[in-house]
Formats: structure tokens, sequence, C-alpha cells
């Protein structure tokens, strides 16, 4: 749902408004209605008592909408939806009016009303929740300044020029709201505020239809009605509220006979064998003439409101209304696997939609597009920006850390030009998206993420036309349905990129790629930035991208002494595929060969001036005509058409005509697989721990690459600016491990191939009902529903964040760099023997008692199942002293024993005092590091302990690959924590596995704790548990309850636990029934017995809760960790840079919390 309140001050008293807009609506509605597809009927217009208001006057109208709407959103609809009815309760000055659609169930729009006696500066007329106000959008409307279309304007319609010769006002200035705040009480004035609340809650354009709506259904009718309304004062000037209703009558007597000829053909085909309706001018007498009064007819619903007047029968529309229902979002919170991207929650408590995010202002949009077509003049205002600019550069840095370049080209069938509104509507739409999954998962990076337009030609507009006339059904323009879907939607980016003016296109695109970052680094923004740049593309933007990334990559002069370089093969096929077309059918041999010599003389179409990091394709036929153009040139090679990325990206529905795979062209067995599935964001909104890594799915799936035949060396190309390919050792460090039957360099000719090191094809879920709509719209649909998907953001950020949890108080988590610099390994054998293998550091989480010695201890292995131990090396030890935004102070330095591990004694002039602080300690050698926390409290802190795998997880997971978490397990231990207690997690598994599980409650969003492991692998870890806790109960903590399977009853028992305080999780046991209390109705119900039965009660020590970290984990919580070992690739430079001690450890971490994708630190894998 998107809510507006918009404010429209008008200079009128508020009794003139009255008559000003019932006379303003009955002109409109008897000018304006034409017949068929754009027209007005006036059902009922009656008094009422006892409705919104109290009592007032009653209108029931049906507005025809169909010349309205785009033709590819008339075709998904039921014919019966292209009418919307309209039931107001004007109770004046209060006035609601709902709209609604029949066999559209999920849509409706909602206005009230107020009518004040000031300028609009009220700021809360509706008395709106707290949860409300941070949904709600204020848009100021002024009816002198705001645009009107070239097309609406009339000299007669226009404030700066009419005068009234009745009440002679008029004519109005462009700051004619402060001239009356200036001077209040010497001229009328009034305010209307409208609170518009509209919902279209159907998958893949909520978003946009909504948009639709409010800017083009509401806000532009509304600045043009009431723009009406003061110049047509003459006219409604001394009128009373009787003349209005006379007049009323006689304007829905004429709207009855204009659309009588349109309801009677209408109603023959709808209603079989029916009688013919009454007259309508009859009806409309009846309707009015007996004057009857209303009763509570206010609280008519949206499906009452379907059937209409004129009784139509649904049945005629099973198929269309089925197609709507089918992808129809569900209002209520239920399990069911439906369509989740715009679920929204208003409760009080949680910033769904915050203030802080701004919504698209179709004003704000209107003078942006005014300023893009002035050529702004040099003046003093330009150079002062510019001299502010550069003072701010050398200030500080800039804040930006990732700029995402949108090519918006739209989808196939958009027409030419493109709607420059539309594009900036899809990229608020998108940025909107990012803040909402940005704020709840990914804290930090708000504000650090810049979203920009980068317009592109619409090259498929001119295809579209010439195959539009080449349909069988072109010669019938009533036949409209029939004559698009018979339209080869796969013809038309083949015929428009073989057009000659496709190469105009891609330099156009490169160009504008410049100049807006160019801007973007010219912008407080942008100044300093030195972050990482990603291309978005959509259906056609995706296709010009990735030649212009081509282009951008390749260099011309160096292919000059070699046919066989990839740059050679990337240019060609760039550039000459439109002249190669042109010049065969001209068969102009002398042509071909002066273009071929000018390419290779040097003569590009421009390039990037910034390096792509990653390159997201959205629903593109890219793939389709990379295979056009490896038949037209039998000797290219697509692997070879390396675009000047790290990684390519390529997203789409597969449902979608546009859409196209690109795996099978680098590697034919690829077709073998299905896609990678995106998962679904409201059930995995961190990922779901599946590997998108090339190397992961060739090891799997080794036979069916076996019989593959490959080049005798790895296919060799120029290196791109920011692209470098995976080495044969850092292939083979994802893949320790692996069969000698299928080798590191088998897997390396394949990677040397493709375009980065993770899957290109990415899936993304959509109803499967979508494959029976009009395939005229499905290309408009699927384009629309990538800009609001938060499936797809929550990709995005995966690919350039990690996921860190902003601290309770709000302040930013500082930056970690190490104090110390690489040094050389103490032993010589180190470096060798952690080449191929993955760091598994982990450190204790330890609790102490503010007066007691502060012990921390450490151990370092390597490899998933610590096959090396770091023995004999530097480790130092940084703690946070001042969580969470202060910064990490360098405590001390140890080397490590034999088995890898260190032990770290807190002097007693150092110790810290009560409270949360975040540890680190760092491998001198290799800057590797492990995290934990140092918790402090006061005696007799009280605790409440509970079992991972016995209270937490629903299934079994020996290596902990992403058990699912039971239902409302989070929410009991989310009670506990609000209550004071602190939270001890305990388990038998091995510490080997604390980051994987840490990682696991992270996902899940666990309330942080306290977290004890075994110390490697044991024999009896229920008895590591017991003496876990009965160490903690003989420091004088107290445990209060415990949660566990059957088998944790006797360790909560050895430590004096009640049995009314031991919860179990599993199928109750006579033998058991007396030693504790069984969970057997489910954690939901657990939790209401905790609250409302006083099982539970706040801890009893204060200052424990004063200081307990009430959020969820975080620091060392990277669900990465959920990835098999072998998916992490490791640096393999061990030298820092001489100019930095530190290494590029800094400038690859721009932040402890946001984290842009590099080449050597692989963040997430799908």
């Amino acid at each position: 749902m998107l809510i507006k309140e918009y404010h429209i001050p008008m200079p009128m008293s508020v009794e003139e408004y009255r008559i000003a807009q019932l006379y303003m609506i009955q002109k409109k509605s008897r000018e304006e209605s034409c017949g068929e597809g754009s027209g007005v009927e006036i059902l009922e217009n009656k008094p009422y008592t006892d409705g919104p208001g109290g009592t007032g006057q009653y209108t029931h109208k049906v507005y025809h909408i169909g010349m309205h709407i785009p033709s590819w959103f008339r075709s998904i609809l039921p014919k019966a939806a292209l009418r919307v009815e309209e039931e107001s309760w004007n109770a004046y000055p209060y006035t609601r009016t709902r709209y609604t659609c029949p066999f559209v169930e999920k849509f409706s729009i909602d206005i009230e009303t107020y009518y004040k006696p000031d300028t609009g500066d009220q700021g809360n007329v509706f008395n709106l929740s707290a949860a409300d106000k941070r949904q709600r959008d204020i848009d100021q409307i002024d009816i002198v300044a705001d645009p009107i279309p070239t097309h609406e304007y009339k000299a007669e319609e226009d404030p700066r020029l009419y005068k009234s010769v009745k009440t002679q006002r008029g004519p109005l200035r462009d700051d004619w709201i402060e001239e009356y705040k200036n001077n209040p009480g010497k001229t009328p004035i009034m305010c209307a505020y409208k609170l518009c609340k509209v919902e279209f809650r159907y998958w893949g354009m909520q978003s946009k239809i909504e948009r639709f709506i409010h800017d083009v259904g509401l806000r532009k009718v509304m600045v043009r009605a009431h723009r009406q309304a003061w110049c047509w004062q003459d006219e409604w000037c001394g009128l009373t509220i009787e003349d209005i209703r006379l007049l009323e009558l006689e304007t829905q007597l004429a709207l009855a006979r204009k659309m009588a000829q349109f309801c009677q053909a209408e109603e023959a085909t709808e209603v079989n064998g029916g009688a013919p309706s009454p007259d309508k001018d009859q009806e409309a007498k009846e309707a009015i003439s007996p004057r009857g009064v209303l009763t509570k007819q206010w609280s008519t619903s949206s499906r009452s409101s379907r059937s209409s007047k004129r009784g139509v029968s649904p049945s005629r529309h099973s198929i269309s209304e089925w197609r709507m229902q089918s992808i129809a979002r569900d209002s209520d919170d239920s399990s069911d696997e439906e369509f989740f991207d715009a679920h929204e929650d208003l409760s009080d408590g949680e910033e769904v939609f915050p203030k802080e995010i701004a919504k698209w202002n179709s004003n704000d949009l209107m003078d942006k597009i005014e300023a893009a077509d002035t050529e702004e003049t040099p003046g003093t205002r330009k150079n002062t920006g510019r001299s502010f600019i550069t003072i701010t550069l050398f200030l500080q840095p800039s804040k930006i850390h990732v700029l995402i370049l949108v090519l918006h080209g739209g989808n196939i069938l958009d027409a030419g030009g493109g709607d420059q509104t539309s594009k900036q509507a899809d990229i608020n739409t998108i940025s909107t998206a990012f803040d909402t999954v940005m704020r709840v998962h990914y804290p930090a990076a708000l504000g650090r993420i810049a979203i920009r337009l980068v317009p592109c030609p619409a090259i498929c507009a001119e295809a579209f036309s010439l195959v539009s006339n080449l349909s069988p059904y072109s010669y019938d323009e009533g036949c409209l349905s029939s004559s698009q879907d018979h339209i080869p939607l796969a013809a038309l980016p083949l015929l428009a990129t073989s057009s000659p003016q496709y190469q105009d296109s891609v330099a156009t695109v490169i160009a504008r790629a410049n100049q807006v970052y160019a801007e973007f680094l010219k912008s407080l923004d942008g100044a300093s930035f030195s972050g990482q740049v990603c291309l978005i593309g959509d259906c056609v933007g995706g296709i010009l991208g990735f030649d212009a990334l081509c282009n951008s990559g390749s260099t011309v002069n160096e292919s000059q002494n070699s046919s066989r370089r990839g740059s050679v093969i990337s240019y060609v096929c760039l550039v000459s595929i439109s002249s190669l077309h042109s010049s065969v059918l001209r068969n102009d041999a002398v042509s071909r060969r002066s273009s071929s010599s000018t390419m290779l003389d040097g003569v590009s179409l421009g390039k990037f001036d910034f390096e792509v990091s990653d390159f997201f394709l959205f629903g593109s036929p890219l793939g389709l005509v990379l295979a056009l153009r490896k038949t037209v040139i039998p000797m290219l090679d697509v692997a070879q058409l390396r675009p000047a990325c790290q990684q390519v990206y390529n997203l789409f529905h597969p449902p979608d005509p546009s859409a196209s795979r690109l795996e099978p062209l680098l590697e034919r067995k690829f077709h073998l697989f299905p896609p990678f599935s995106v998962p679904r964001y409201q059930r995995f909104p961190l990922g779901d721990g599946n590997s998108a890594l090339l190397a992961d799915v060739v090891q799997s799936h080794g036979g069916v690459f076996m019989d593959s035949s490959y080049p005798s060396s790895p296919v060799t190309g120029p290196l791109f600016r920011g692209l470098r390919r995976a080495s044969e050792v850092s292939i083979a460090s994802q893949v320790s491990g692996m069969a000698d039957s299928f080798t590191a360099t088998n897997i390396a000719n394949i990677a040397a191939r493709w375009w980065g090191t993770k899957r290109l094809d990415f899936a993304l879920y959509c109803p499967d009902a979508l494959t029976a709509f009009p395939t005229v719209a499905l290309p408009h649909l699927f384009h629309a529903s990538y800009w609001e998907s938060t499936d797809v953001v929550s990709f995005l950020l995966r690919q350039v964040c990690k996921p860190y949890k902003r601290p309770l108080d709000g302040k930013e988590v500082s930056e970690f760099t190490p104090s110390k610099p690489r040094e050389k390994w103490l032993r010589k054998r180190t470096h060798v023997k952690i080449r191929n293998v993955t760091a598994n550091h982990r450190v204790n989480d330890a609790v102490f008692t503010e007066d007691s010695q502060q012990v921390i201890t450490g151990r370092f292995m390597y490899g998933p199942l610590d096959m090396v131990t770091l023995a004999g090396e530097k480790v130092d030890l940084h703690i946070m002293t001042q969580p969470p935004s202060g910064e990490w102070v360098y405590f001390s330095t140890d080397v490590t024993n034999s088995s890898g591990r260190v032990y770290f004694t807190i002097p007693e002039d150092k110790r810290q005092g009560i409270g949360v602080y975040p540890v680190k300690m760092v491998v001198r050698g290799d800057h590797t590091f492990a995290d934990s926390y140092l918790t402090v409290v006061p005696r007799g802190t009280e605790f409440v302990v509970f079992s991972i795998d016995g209270s937490f997880a629903a299934s079994v997971s020996i290596m902990g690959s992403d058990p699912k978490v039971r239902a409302g397990a989070v929410d009991v231990v989310r009670h506990w924590q609000d209550l004071g207690f602190l939270i001890i997690y305990v388990t038998g598994r091995p510490d080997m596995q604390k980051q994987r599980v840490v990682a696991w409650l992270s996902q899940h969003n666990f309330p942080h704790g306290i977290v004890s492991f075994c110390d490697g692998l044991v024999h009896d870890p229920l008895r590591h548990k017991a003496n876990f806790l009965k160490n903690l109960t003989e420091v004088r903590f107290g445990i209060f309850a415990g949660y566990g399977s059957t088998k944790d009853i006797s360790v909560y028992t050895s430590i004096g636990l009640p049995s009314s305080q031991i919860y179990i999780v599993g199928r109750p046991s006579k033998k058991m029934q007396n030693q504790c209390q069984f969970i057997t109705e489910g954690y939901a119900a657990h939790l209401s017995q905790l609250e409302y039965n006083h099982r539970s009660r706040p801890a009893k020590s204060s200052s424990a809760r004063m200081v307990l970290r009430k959020g969820s984990f975080g620091l060392g919580a990277n669900s990465d960790f959920l990835r098999k070992r072998n998916h992490l690739l490791r640096t393999i430079s061990s030298q820092p840079a001489p100019n930095s001690p530190t290494g590029n450890m800094r400038k690859e971490t721009r932040s402890v919390e946001i984290y842009p994708v590099s080449e050597k630190l692989q963040v997430c894998t799908n």
C-alpha cells in the first residue's frame, strides 16, 4: 500500500470551496465522458445519515477507464475490470471516497479529506498512528507553480492569467501562498487535506501500478481539477447547494443518455439471453426523485461493490479473473508459498517504510526533467557549488562505497524514446526496496550505496513497428490482442542489434554513463569516491551494457599483432555485426575491407571512464543475441567475449519470453543444469547457504564434465581493467580434497572460459499462473517486477555487502584496522602448510564477574577439520573498550603453542568494567582473525540456558548444513532477553564448528548471547555442558531456566535447576514427566504461557539488564561460514604493499560492516 497525504491550498473560503468542488466535478464529468472506454455513470446520488462524518450525501458512480490505461495492462484484465466504481460520502467539511474494481479484489483507493481554513501547515490532521505516519508521504500541491503537461494547458485555465469578473480575484503570483501567510485575514484561504491510500496487491507490478495511480490518476488529475475550480469561479459564484443538486441531476441524465448505447451493447454481450436494461433516464430519475435517505451505506465493502446495477455475470470473465487472482498477494500473514515481495507490517514498534526513505515525488521529477532540458547558464551559484565540493573533497572521504548505474532501456515492446518519467519511477522503486532491505538486514549500508539512472535508447522500437506490420492481423485495428500475440518477440532484439544504428546506440550509452558518473563525482555524495561501480542492465539496457563493457575491455592496438587475441573477436563482434549484415546485402567488398581496417586502426565507440566490478542483467535476451553472432560469424568463440567486469549475473524469470541463458554458450554441458535458484527473501533474507561458485558445480558434477573436450591449454586473452581471472592455484584452493580423477587443472580450463567465479544464470521466483497470461503482456509485467522485488534486491546486496547488525544506539561500529603490519612467518614451513586451506580460527566467548580475573583463550587452525595447526606464530589481541562505536584498542601479542592455542590474561589495571566488549584476535602473518565477546557482569546475574541442537534445530545436521529452526524459538529467546536475563547457548559440538554455528544463529536472528562449545572432539559432550554451567553457578551466577532435549535433563538437574524450570522439546515420556516441563504444542503456545500465566519474571539484577546486549548476533557472525569450507577463496599474496603496513585490508574493507566484493575476498556465494 502506498500512502500519500496531499495538501491543496486554495484562495477561497471553506464554504466557497464546497460549491466550487461540486460544480467542477459535475462539469468535468459531463465534458470528459465520450462513451466506450472513457466516461462516467452516476448510479446513485442521495443523502445518508449515520455514516462517515454523520449526515451527508452518498454518491455511487462508475468510471470507464479503458482508454486511460496501458494496452499491455488492459490485455491481462477482465473486461469488467476496465471500469472503476466510486462510492463517496460527503459530510462537508469531511468526505470519504472509495474506489474499487470488479473482479480485481486486491485493488482499492481510499481517500479521506478534511477541509480546513489554513494554508496546509497542519502536520497530523487525520490523527495517524506512529506507524502510519512513517509510511505517509506529504505532497504539497500548488495550483500556480505545479507544472501542467503541454497538451493539457489552456490559457483560460491558468491562475497566473485568470481574473474573476464577479469577485475581482486574481491573477495569482507564484508566491501567492507566502503572500497570504504574510497578510493573514486579508483574503480568504483554505486547504484540502487528502489522505490517499492506494493498494494494488498483485505480483510483479504493485509498486509500478500504485505509483502510476498516485501520480497520474490522482495527483495529475487533482492539480488540473483545482486549477479549473479556481478559473471557473465566475460560473459557480452565487450558486447555492440546491442549485448544485439540480445541476448534478441534469448531469446524471445527460451521462445516462450518452452512455446508454455503449452500456446496452455491453450488456448484450455479457448477459446471455438477458432482457434489455431499463431506460437510463427513467433509472436515473427513480434513483434521485424520491430523495430517500440512505442509512449506513458507508460500510459497503469492496466485495459487495462488485455487484453493479447492470448485474454482470462473473462467469463471463472467469479466465481473466482467474489470471488476476492467481497473482494476487495474500493479505494475511500465512505460511503458504505466496508472493511476499511487498508485505507490510503496520505495527508501531517497527520501522517498515521510515520517513527517511524518500518516496518519488512527481513535482520533484518534473523539476529534474525541466532542468535537464534547459541549459544552465554559468554563474556565481555554479562556481560556488564547485568550490564547496572541492573543499569537501579534501575534508572527508565519500560516504558512498558502492555506485550502481542502471542502464534503463525498457523492455523489448517499449515505444521509441522511452518515458523518462517511467524510467525515473523505476529507479525510485528499486531505491526504496534497497532501503527497506538494508534497514532490516544491512543497516550499516544505509547511505553508502548510490543508485543513478543511465537512460538508454529504445533500440527495439523500430523492429517492433516493422514486425507488427508483418502480422497476419495487422490490417485489423480492432483485433489488437491477436495481432500482438502473433509478434515473434525473440526476433525483436535480433533485428535491433543488426541495425546499422546499433553502434551509435552503444556509443550513446557509453557517453551517457560517463556523463552520469562524472556528475556523481562532482556531487556532494560523490566527492572523493573510490568505491566499486556496478552496472544493472534491464531487458534492453543489458544488451547495450554488455557490448559497452566488451568495448571498454578491448585494446585495439594490441590486437593488431595477433588475430587470436580475445580483444579482436570482442571488438569485431561488437562493432562489425551490423556492418557485416549491411555489407553482405550490398555485396560491397570494399566497404567491408574499409570497415575492418578502420576498426583495426583504433577507432572505437568509446570506453567507460570507470572500472566495473559486477554486471547484473534483468531479464535480458543477451544469450539469444550472442547466439546469432555465433551463427553469423562461425569463427567467434562466445567465451572470449569477455566483458570488462569481474562477474556477470544473468537474473531472469523462467517464463519470461524476453530472457535467455548464458551458461550453455560458454560451456555446452551447462544446459543439463538448471539455473541457480535465487532464494525467496521472506524465507531466506540472507541467503539459503547454497553455493553459486563455479568450482563447486564442476566438483559436485564431475562426471558430467569428464568427456568435455577443452583446448590443451587454458584460453588466453587480455586482462581487462578490473578483471583478474582466477589462476589454477586459486581455483585449486576452492576445491581442496577433490578426487584425483578430476583435477584442479580441468576446473581451471572451464574457469578460463567463464565470466567470473560464480554461476551466471540465476532464476527468480514467479507465480506459475503467469504462463497463462497473454504473451504480449509478459515483457511489461516481468520488467516491472524487478524494480520492486526484494528477492532481487537482497541478492544484489549479498554480492556487495556483508550482513552485520547496527548497534542499538544507532552509532556506527568503528572501523577495524590491524595495529601491526603483516610480518614474515616465524616458522618457514608455516607458509607452505597453510597455502591451500582456509582459516578456521576461534576465540571462546568469555564471561566474568566484575572482580574476577579476565582470561581470553583462542585456537588458530586451518582447514575444515583442523588439518593444519598454526604453531609458534604471533597473534595480536584487540578489544573494543567503548562499544559499539569506540576504537579498537591493541592489548597484547602472544605466540601460539604447539596445539595452536593462545592465552591472554588481561592485566588488572586494564580489566574491563561491566559491559559486553567485542574481541578480535589477529594472526600477524596473514591478518586472518577470529571474533568473540568478553562479557563482564555483576555477581548474582541470572541467566537462561539453551541447548542449541536440543531446543532450536528442527532437523539433524552433523556437519552444520543449515538445519531448520523450530518455529517460535527465536521469540522465546528474545522474551527472556527482554526480561533482562543473560542468554547462554551451549552445544556439544566441537569448537571447530563455532563460526558455522554462530553464523546459523545470526542468519535466523537469534538474540545475542554467550556460546559454549566443546574443546575439540570429546567423548562425553553432556559432561562438558554440565561442567561449564557448574562453573558459572560457582562464581555466583544464577540459572533461572533451561531449554533442551531429553538428554539435557540430567545436565540441568546436576546444577540444581528445579523441574518446573526445565523445558524440554520433544515427545513426552512418562518416565521423565516429573523431571521437567515438556513443550508439546510448540514454542508459540509456550510463549503465551510464559507471558499470561506469569511463569516468567524480570531478572533481579537491574545493573545487568542495563549493560547486557539486546541486539542479535552481529560481530563475527558471518553467514559465509554456512557454506562449505572449500567455497571460500584464500588470498595468495603474502606481502603487503610497501607503502601500506596493513596491505590491502583497509582498501578492500571500507567499513567493518560493509565490504565491497573484491577478487581477494569471497563475501557471499549466492
